[in-house]
């Protein structure tokens, strides 16, 4: 079991980066909360690094050597505004005291985190079998070529229906990066193992545009597929139920209508849920009971901050496709107080190249004026509206329309938000977009851009004024974030705005506040690995998995190489949090993205190498310099002692300071040969 976890636990950790900028509130892990100002090179003797400013209560400034930004997380509040975060003051015990509460609670949460997963991998699940050779003719259907992440995510897909334990998986990729074929070919192999599948969805209109795709894409296949939803009238739903219990119908498409209890299945073996977080709390207490022993995919374009937050957390496994499709262009976001003129321009545009336009005014009551009103303010447009409260014989016949490009414009409620898939349609206008969470805006985003041209969204939004503070955040988030397949990131920035949600209990928020979601995150990791290695959870062995290395070398990545100062913040934190195989992928990515690495740079990889090495033989500090220096071991290591007596005995540079301090009076100007002395050493002592 333990080795389970362990996989489980090596497969499913996503690391999240969030790029700082100035004017960002950050939280050092031995300092506390303060405020990224900016960086500065500094001159200490004849050598320059770069230092990270952070500046904390009454103004005083703290500088981070760059090597050390594995200390620093940005800080994320749970619900807080940034008008409310308060800064520590350097020297003040108030930050030790915080840090040693909340790592005392994450101690109790780790433990039963592991509780929860091991309950979960102990659950005996079905051993999916693939035959390869119908299921290679099966993708050979697909009309397009796979992108390197749809690959990965079915590959690992593939890999947990093929073990013993339960599936639970959540596959995050943007609208129209391909999701859906990922569950097609799982539901493949489900019913090629005589297993029934329910492909769950949140609207009658998702589940018609899933039934269309699925009838399509199987149609050359003995398979059955059936719909159920509020389409159906009742003698059309009691044959459809009859026969999904007789086993007649391999694939079930349909809305909650499929979670009642007079669904019996035949025998149910995968329940994929698209946009799981779009069902009601009543809707989830069915879905826990149809799941039950079942396998789970669920698909996302952009996950709620609770969805993320167990992802993250491992209690569930997580797939991220962020590679476009082939010409895919991103969407173009504008946002703009309410104007007239603007939607007129907006319309006229996308008119003018014979395309069509979606209209969003999310209030039933009053959307019959807005039709009125756009009908005045451009007339030479066919114009139609579309809302839940309309029978489905006029949804049907209005959509089948609009496909068909029988009218330009639809002014509609969030109605559309899943299952329209409109080439033509490539422009979107949202009014009130101000009151819209960032997953649902994001969401709504994603009916325009399906094809390769390029699409537009317009956000109307209240007078700025009069906007609250997280909602200007979401805007900036969505307006900023306009690449294609960032719909994880602005998944993240969800998470920073709204919290990250109750993952075990409401418990949580006051920790996650005191110290930040990030640091949060990371403490909560280390903390599962550390009692998983049968460790006592302390500072040392929560937080501290690192060497002071201080070689007196000149090691920074210079402006001149990567001149956007967040970009080179991020390859500092990547270097120096990676281990020494990743270290090697990441100086490929810097000669590959920025061409020659210059002698700085490359110093400032060796030390990080050089660093993690250190510290897996259990040296605490290793400080050198022309004059020599000194290696500090922990008193538990794992170092070779054989070998170490014999290179003592060898040469007269070495001598013991202390039992756990060794004196080294090795002397050398050269930062190369300092290095290579160091990397040498270690090697001998391993």
């Amino acid at each position: 079991m333990n080795k389970k976890i362990n996989d489980f636990f090596y497969n499913s950790k996503k690391k999240f980066e969030i790029l700082l900028k100035v004017g960002d509130f950050v939280v050092h892990f031995e300092h506390g909360i303060g405020k990224y100002i900016g960086t500065k090179l500094i001159k200490t003797g004849d050598i320059e690094n770069e230092y990270l400013m952070i500046k904390y209560l009454k103004n005083d400034i703290l500088y981070v050597p760059l090597t050390s930004m594995h200390l620093i997380n940005k800080y994320l509040p749970c619900h807080l505004n940034t008008e409310n975060i308060t800064l520590h003051k350097l020297g003040s015990d108030t930050w030790k005291k915080t840090r040693k509460k909340t790592i005392y609670k994450i101690k109790d949460l780790a433990a039963e985190l592991l509780d929860n997963i091991s309950e979960r991998l102990s659950k005996k699940g079905f051993e999916f079998r693939n035959n390869i050779f119908k299921y290679q003719e099966f993708c050979r259907d697909c009309n397009f070529e796979l992108t390197y992440d749809q690959q990965k995510a079915i590959d690992a897909v593939l890999y947990d229906m093929q073990k013993n334990t339960i599936m639970n998986r959540l596959i995050c990729g943007d609208v129209g990066f391909g999701k859906t074929e990922i569950a097609m070919r799982a539901a493949f192999v489900a019913v090629e193992n005589k297993k029934q599948v329910a492909l769950l969805t949140p609207t009658t209109l998702l589940a018609q545009q899933h039934f269309k795709n699925f009838s399509l894409r199987f149609k050359k296949w003995p398979i059955k597929i059936a719909m159920l939803s509020r389409f159906l009238n009742i003698r059309e739903q009691k044959n459809v139920l009859n026969l999904i219990l007789k086993g007649n119908f391999h694939i079930v498409i349909g809305t909650h209508r499929i979670l009642q209890k007079d669904v019996i299945w035949h025998d149910l073996g995968l329940l994929i849920i698209d946009e799981e977080h779009r069902f009601g709390v009543s809707q989830k207490e069915c879905i826990n009971v149809l799941r039950s022993g079942i396998d789970i995919l669920a698909l996302t374009a952009t996950p709620i901050p609770r969805t993320l937050n167990m992802a993250l957390n491992s209690l569930r496994d997580l797939s991220i496709i962020s590679t476009p499709p082939k010409h895919r262009l991103a969407i173009k976001t504008f946002i703009y107080e309410y104007n007239k003129s603007i939607i007129k321009k907006a319309i006229e545009k996308e008119l003018s190249r014979k395309g069509q336009i979606y209209y969003l005014h999310n209030n039933i009551q009053t959307i019959n004026k807005k039709l009125e009103l756009l009908k005045k303010l451009i007339p030479i447009a066919r114009i139609e509206i579309l809302h839940s409260k309309m029978c489905k014989k006029s949804l049907k016949r209005i959509m089948k329309n609009f496909q068909k490009n029988n009218f330009d414009v639809l002014v509609c409620t969030t109605i559309i938000e899943t299952g329209i898939d409109i080439a033509n349609a490539n422009t979107i206008i949202i009014e009130c977009a101000d009151q819209f969470g960032l997953a649902q805006l994001n969401q709504l985003r994603g009916r325009v851009g399906r094809s390769f041209r390029q699409a537009y969204a317009y956000f109307l939004i209240s007078p700025k004024c009069s906007l609250k503070e997280n909602s200007k955040k979401r805007l900036e988030a969505i307006s900023k974030i306009d690449t294609l397949g960032s719909g994880f990131s602005l998944a993240i920035n969800d998470l920073e705005i709204r919290g990250s949600g109750e993952l075990l209990g409401s418990k949580q928020s006051g920790q996650i506040n005191s110290i930040g979601i990030s640091l949060y995150h990371e403490l909560l990791y280390n903390a599962v690995n550390a009692i998983k290695s049968g460790k006592e959870i302390s500072l040392e062995n929560i937080k501290n998995n690192f060497t002071e290395v201080d070689l007196n070398v000149p090691a920074f990545l210079p402006e001149s190489y990567i001149s956007d100062v967040s970009t080179r913040l991020n390859f500092y934190k990547k270097i120096f949090s990676s281990n020494i195989e990743k270290i090697h992928i990441i100086k490929n990515q810097l000669l590959h993205n920025f061409g020659t690495i210059p002698e700085f740079a490359l110093n400032l990889i060796e030390i990080a190498k050089i660093r993690k090495q250190s510290y897996l033989l259990g040296i605490k500090k290793i400080n050198l310099n022309s004059q020599g220096g000194t290696i500090e071991f922990h008193e538990k290591n794992t170092i070779n002692y054989k070998k170490l007596i014999t290179i003592l005995q060898n040469s007269k540079i070495y001598s013991f300071k202390t039992s756990t301090k060794l004196k080294i009076n090795f002397y050398t100007n050269s930062y190369l040969e300092r290095i290579n002395y160091v990397k040498n050493f270690l090697i001998s002592i391993s």
